[in-house]
């Protein structure tokens, strides 16, 4: 199998399970990967690059190790887009060198099972002109980041004995960055049954409930993928998904949440 650092790890798993082994040997942070069920959920989502910057590892060396164990490497171009990733990295780190960062550690909020997406969105708003927010993590939070680049913003993910460490610089003045909007997909517990019964789709549900952070979010967004055009996403949830939100808007599904109580949130989501 030909491969290069945009090639999908579920793919690399599917074609030989060693991989698991290797990746999981560039940074503790893989090691989720020997599980079964957050390997289904992880692998599809994580490119080889991805390993390497994740894990802060030499690119050549892991695509090298593949090789050793059967693959076979393509060379790809270095694209304008990864030259303004380099960019904007030096951006990150000379504000880092000259201390003129903040730091927030959403891990407690997390541990408590709270949303830290209202905090973050806060302390970016008054963050100072070229300074950089540090936010502490025990996971990359993949859907921040594509909501807060959106507005002028770049990041950078460094991850260091299993905490994850993702840095943000504003370098482009958008419009006033607000948190999502939950009202427009709020209805009552009636109106969300009547949409439930009246959809004509087949239900696929499941229960995150349980799960810790960040799996809810993955488990949904991996079902949704899966989702054909005539099933709908039934989900039994603790809270409303910030992070979830702007991703089903821009994906143009349709959702509908309906809140029970403080630990019983369900959400409909179709095409």
């Amino acid at each position: 199998m030909k491969i290069n650092k945009q090639t999908k790890i579920s793919a690399l798993i599917k074609e030989n399970t060693e991989a698991i082994e290797l990746i999981a040997s560039v940074n503790s942070y893989f090691n989720q990967l020997r599980n079964p069920f957050i390997r289904k959920i992880l692998a599809s989502r994580i490119t080889v690059g991805d390993v390497a910057r994740i894990g802060k590892y030499d690119i050549n060396i892991l695509l090298k190790n593949l090789a050793d164990i059967g693959f076979e490497i393509e060379t790809i171009p270095v694209l304008k887009e990864e030259k303004n990733e380099i960019s904007q990295n030096s951006a990150i780190l000379e504000a880092i060198n000259s201390s003129k960062f903040t730091t927030l550690d959403v891990r407690p909020a997390l541990a408590k099972g709270e949303d830290p997406f209202k905090n973050i969105m806060d302390a970016l708003k008054t963050l100072q002109e070229g300074y950089a927010l540090e936010v502490i993590n025990t996971f990359e939070p993949t859907p921040l980041i594509k909501i807060v680049n959106s507005k002028g913003y770049v990041s950078m993910v460094e991850t260091k004995n299993n905490v994850v460490f993702t840095y943000f610089l504003k370098v482009a003045e958008t419009e006033e960055m607000q948190p999502v909007d939950t009202s427009i997909f709020k209805i009552s517990y009636d109106e969300f049954e009547e949409k439930k019964a009246d959809c004509k789709k087949e239900i696929n549900e499941i229960d995150v409930r349980n799960l810790e952070m960040p799996l809810p979010m993955l488990t949904i967004l991996q079902e949704l993928e899966k989702l054909k055009e005539n099933e709908a996403l039934y989900v039994h949830h603790k809270k409303i998904p910030q992070y979830l939100l702007p991703e089903l808007k821009e994906r143009k599904f349709k959702t509908w949440i309906t809140e029970i109580d403080n630990e019983n949130v369900k959400l409909l989501i179709h095409k």
